[in-house]
């Protein structure tokens, strides 16, 4: 077990020093997808095929969001959080997927919420990049995990993914 964390270190290693030119925006999100390349790379080598290294590759990568996820659901506590949950992400957007991280997205009105069509995603595209494109769903998942859940008057809905074979990733928030 040693020798493949090693293994994973070492890797995510070089995998930053290959993109070590990057804003910083972009930076923050290569610094969740490089190390799932990482590891995802020494699965394929230790298991010997696709199937069972994407396997335990799922079962790791849940159980992180998981945990994650559930403290989302305690913040919406504070009383009215959860309206202000749509600006928030609004706000999000620009400094967090915007441009300058390599997100490229079309606003779309949504009455009492937040509704964006992401274009391009450098989930998507790191992940094509390093040979790896069926990593992009445990992203696009991991956002169903944490956001889905987060209030019961809070709905999030996307029908269609880029990293799932969409044109866009349709994400839509709003108060019910």
């Amino acid at each position: 077990m040693g020798e493949l964390l090693e293994n994973v270190y070492r890797r995510t290693a070089e995998l930053v020093m290959e993109h070590e030119n990057v804003s910083k925006a972009q930076m923050a999100h290569l610094e969740q997808i490089l190390p799932c390349i990482a590891f995802y790379e020494v699965l394929l080598k230790k298991e010997g095929s696709k199937d069972k290294a994407l396997a335990v590759f799922e079962k790791w990568c849940f159980l992180k969001i998981e945990k994650m996820a559930k403290m989302i659901p305690i913040l919406m506590k504070i009383p009215g959080m959860h309206k202000k949950v749509p600006g928030i992400m609004r706000v999000m957007l620009d400094k967090v997927f915007g441009h300058a991280a390599g997100f490229e997205f079309v606003e779309v009105e949504q009455e009492n919420g937040f509704a964006v069509n992401m274009v391009v995603c450098p989930y998507v595209e790191t992940c094509k990049k390093h040979g790896c494109p069926e990593l992009t769903q445990f992203f696009c998942k991991s956002d169903d995990i944490c956001y889905g859940n987060m209030h019961p008057r809070l709905v999030w809905g996307r029908s269609k993914t880029l990293g799932m074979g969409g044109d866009c990733c349709d994400f839509k928030l709003w108060v019910k």
